[in-house]
């Protein structure tokens, strides 16, 4: 048995959302805030048994998006696979759709359910029947229950995904055309059934490792240790002569250590002091006695971890004196061995529950844990937003948690694929490209220099770095884009994701006859004829998919980073790396010439002699605000930052003022220092990026917001 599916509505930041598991390991990732926690909490209230059954919800736990929490319903749903004949899982075992009292004997469910009480949805039920009702007549009934109004119950056997806007609407309630369920008509293949005489987490072994942000403590206190958890029960194992040994041992040490002098004297100075202060007839009699544990139990908790770095062989010392991401492997490892014990076969199910174990711990350790815990016969759900964990996660076994306004989406990044496909994901999605599963929009571009000078340019020339923006920018090297682009779909990951790719048009003026062609030409031709084929077969590909965008240079990067007015910044590089003045003057008039022909050949001989990477790296020195980007890329970026605000907009605009007034362009007279006066003065955000945009309208910065907001 295992859990496939879980849906929440309403619950913390979690709207309306499902997400899909499989067996063994699986992997929620997301970035900081995006509800990894909320979600396991939500999990743990239907398995956890450690959680008191007391627990109460309040109205911060409803989405916020709700315009009032008030009448609706807080619903977690756990659905299971491959249930067992038992009894136990037989009782959560589903309706099937549209046959009532049929089962599905190997399917069941599970869920909590927080709702107003049957009188109140009683009265909304009423209400909607009411030929004049209202809006405003809808909002005195909802304005009158408090959370005092509200039920918590568990249900087995449901089979309706409540995070499905429709059946919401019609199970729950429609509040928008005020159309509200008989509560006299529950059917229970839709809600489920009461477990009567049954609890659903008794039946469970679930054990829940917490972030480890604060090991040392819970290592030293009572309550959460899990080295004091394993130790408990251990006494009733121990050899009953054993026992009374230690027992006697220890009683005597006590009394050894009572009667030294040093203590007696300690004892007699307290007595002789209190008797002082207040008189033989109201001073109480004092001792020092040693009070250690002779009780075994007693004295098996009172045990300590010593522990000592790997590299230090022999010298063991506190827990407090190693380092912290040593702390935190000891703590994982104590908890996976506690899981181990409470593990049992009279179990229906055994979970481990993980969240972000990576804290402290360098990398290769981070890897390996993860995949040690694939040998763990059990379903494990891992919570992360560590790239090297994500980088050995399956893709299969994945949801992708992203963040919104006041709520969060998930997505399942396998979704519709097929194994072949899949497998090829997991291949290539190493600790550097998993990132992009981190990002809020996503630039694929095919070459070093791209990958180079791309985050350089918005950098130098809009004041902001792609990881403020929230972009990332993976060089997929030698394989197909499709491949990775695949991810971005209305099925799979709901982000933007824009390639960057070449045209490969031509630099050389071609014959009509290709038989004519010199060798230069010729490659000119079959590098033209490739990108031909290249962006006819993408432009399929990305046909009707709203999340994909392809841009090209016209020509190839550097040529077309030349052609955008770029010439100084390279000529400028010439100055730096020849020390011949006839070479430089030779080749500096050569990428000045207006004359593509020569001008770009001359530019793909510069990247050619140095490598494409190493001269990328030497050309960002010389990039600053007077850079132009190219088009194609500002159109590009457009694509992947619609998240981007207007705050961020107006960072941007502030920071071009402000490299203005210090370098600008010959011949420009602009009185920067006054425009960047004004832009300050502007107390909402939009209107001082609009005045930026309207003061400046062919400056880059106004090209890309206009690309961004069209």
């Amino acid at each position: 048995m295992y859990i496939s599916k879980l849906s929440i509505r309403n619950y913390r930041n979690f709207l309306n959302v499902s997400l899909i598991f499989q067996k063994g390991v699986n992997t929620i990732i997301g970035e900081n805030g995006s509800g990894k926690t909320n979600l396991l909490m939500a999990l743990r209230l239907l398995i956890d048994d450690s959680l008191p059954r007391g627990f109460r919800f309040y109205e911060s736990d409803f989405n916020r998006t709700l315009d009032s929490w008030k009448g609706h319903w807080i619903i977690i749903q756990v659905e299971f696979e491959e249930l067992s004949t038992n009894e136990e899982s037989q009782a959560m075992t589903m309706h099937k759709v549209g046959c009532m009292g049929e089962y599905e004997s190997t399917k069941g469910s599970y869920s909590l359910i927080f709702r107003p009480r049957d009188n109140k949805r009683r009265e909304l039920y009423e209400y909607s029947l009411q030929e004049d009702k209202t809006q405003e007549g809808l909002q005195e009934i909802l304005n009158s229950i408090e959370l005092n109004d509200y039920e918590r119950i568990f249900k087995g056997r449901g089979n309706t995904d409540f995070s499905i806007e429709d059946n919401y609407r019609e199970y729950v309630g429609d509040f928008e055309n005020i159309v509200f369920p008989n509560p006299d008509e529950e059917r229970e293949d839709v809600y489920g059934t009461k477990p009567f005489a049954f609890s659903f987490s008794d039946e469970l072994s679930c054990t829940f490792v917490k972030a480890l942000r604060d090991v040392e403590s819970d290592l030293r206190s009572y309550k959460d240790n899990p080295l004091l958890n394993l130790l408990r029960g251990k006494e009733k194992s121990i050899d009953i002569a054993q026992k009374q040994n230690i027992g006697k041992k220890i009683d005597s040490l006590n009394e050894e250590i009572s009667n030294l002098e040093e203590v007696k004297d300690i004892s007699h100075g307290i007595a002789d002091s209190i008797t002082q202060a207040v008189g033989e007839t109201y001073a109480p009699n004092i001792g020092i006695k040693s009070e250690l544990p002779s009780d075994m139990e007693r004295l098996l908790q009172s045990l300590k971890l010593w522990v000592g770095d790997p590299d230090e062989i022999g010298y063991q010392g506190r827990i407090g004196e190693l380092s912290l991401g040593g702390a935190n492997l000891i703590y994982l490892s104590l908890k996976l061995l506690e899981y181990e014990k409470v593990k049992s076969v009279d179990k229906i199910a055994n979970f481990l529950l993980i969240e972000e174990p990576e804290a402290h711990v360098h990398t290769h350790i981070q890897k390996t844990l993860f995949q040690k815990l694939q040998n763990h016969n059990t379903q494990i759900i891992v919570t992360t937003h560590s790239t090297h964990v994500s980088s050995v996660s399956k893709i299969s076994a994945m949801n992708i948690l992203s963040r919104a306004d006041k709520h969060v989406h998930v997505f399942n990044p396998s979704n519709g694929l097929d194994e072949p496909k899949i497998q090829a994901l997991e291949r290539y999605l190493d600790a550097v490209r998993t990132n992009l599963l981190f990002a809020k929009g996503i630039l694929l571009v095919e070459g070093d220099a791209e990958q180079i000078l791309i985050p350089e340019l918005i950098k130098k020339v809009f004041g902001v770095t792609l990881d403020e923006l929230g972009i990332s920018l993976v060089n997929i090297g030698s394989t197909g884009f499709e491949n990775i682009a695949i991810l971005f779909h209305d099925d799979r990951i709901r982000k933007k994701c824009t390639i960057i790719t070449d045209s490969d048009k031509s630099i050389l003026p071609l014959p009509s006859d290709a038989k004519d062609d010199t060798e230069e030409q010729r490659g000119c031709r079959n590098s033209e004829k490739s990108g031909i084929e290249r962006k006819n077969r993408l432009d399929n590909f990305c046909k009707g998919n709203e999340w994909l965008k392809v841009c090209y240079a016209d020509y190839t990067f550097e040529v077309d980073f030349l052609l955008a007015e770029n010439s100084v910044e390279v000529t400028s590089l010439v100055k730096k790396q020849y020390t011949n003045q006839a070479s430089i003057d030779k080749i500096s008039a050569k990428i000045e010439n207006e004359d593509i022909a020569i001008s770009g050949t001359e530019i793909l001989r510069l990247a050619n002699k140095f490598g494409k990477g190493w001269f990328a790296i030497m050309l960002s020195d010389h990039i600053d605000n007077l850079t132009f980007i190219p088009n194609y890329i500002i159109e590009a970026i457009a694509h992947t930052s619609q998240h981007i605000s207007n705050k961020t907009f107006f960072e941007m605009a502030k920071y071009r003022l402000t490299a203005f007034s210090k370098r600008r362009f010959n011949k420009d007279e602009t009185d920067y220092n006054s425009l960047l006066a004004e832009l300050l003065d502007f107390e909402n955000l939009e209107d001082g990026v609009v005045f930026y945009t309207e003061k400046l309208p062919d400056d880059q910065l106004t090209k890309f917001i206009n690309a961004v907001c069209k």
